[in-house]
């Protein structure tokens, strides 16, 4: 083997012992690389995490703080509206006293009402109309005015037949001539008939008298 080939022999292993350290180098970097990036990697996710949690934490002290505070606002109005009340009610003990005042309006109440008894007008009836036909004697009358044509007894004198003088006395003439239409006949007269008038010579009573006793008849 000649020098020039053992150089180059040499050279060729030199090279590969170099590329072998080289190479050896680079790998052992890049796994410290990885490594490193692993260790960003995870320092990243702790501080996510670190971050998420003290927002967490935040959240829940925000809504502690909020609840709390409605609690308080609440407290506080029921404490006012409590206030209030006791306020706008009086002390037991003194209760009964305006009780005791509001009789006494009651009593000057019935005062006016006792005044209004008293100065009310008493209601007066109207006084019925005296009868003064029982004063009156019905019979002297009928004697006096009627007897001639209608006899003593309402039945007719004899002398009159002839003119168709009712019998006053009969069951049927009573029922079809109530007492009016015999004050009627008294006062007016009967047309076509003997019966004159009498109400320019009898009195309002006497006719109401004279007819009551017709009806009798």
């Amino acid at each position: 083997m000649t020098l020039k080939t053992v150089l180059r022999i040499t050279r060729n292993v030199g090279l590969c012992a170099a590329v072998a350290l080289v190479a050896c180098d680079s790998g052992q970097k890049a796994e410290e690389k990885k490594v490193e990036e692993k260790k960003v990697e995870a320092k990243a996710d702790d501080a996510k995490a670190a971050a998420d949690a003290k927002a967490a934490a935040d959240a829940k002290a925000a809504a502690d703080a909020k609840a709390a505070e409605d609690a308080k606002a609440a407290a506080d109005a029921k404490a006012a509206e409590d206030a209030k009340a006791a306020e706008g009610t009086p002390p037991a003990g003194d209760a009964k006293a305006p009780e005791g005042d509001a009789k006494a309006p009651e009593g000057d109440v019935k005062a006016p009402a006792t005044d209004a008894k008293k100065t009310e007008p008493k209601k007066t009836e109207p006084k019925k109309a005296e009868d003064t036909s029982a004063k009156i004697d019905a019979k002297a009358i009928y004697d006096a005015k009627c007897k001639v044509c209608h006899a003593i007894d309402g039945k007719g004198a004899e002398v009159q037949k002839k003119n168709n003088i009712p019998d006053m006395s009969a069951k049927d003439w009573q029922g079809k001539h109530s007492k009016a239409a015999v004050v009627k006949a008294i006062a007016d007269g009967v047309d076509g008939t003997k019966m004159k008038a009498f109400k320019e010579k009898l009195s309002k009573e006497e006719i109401d008298a004279v007819a009551a006793y017709v009806k009798k008849m």
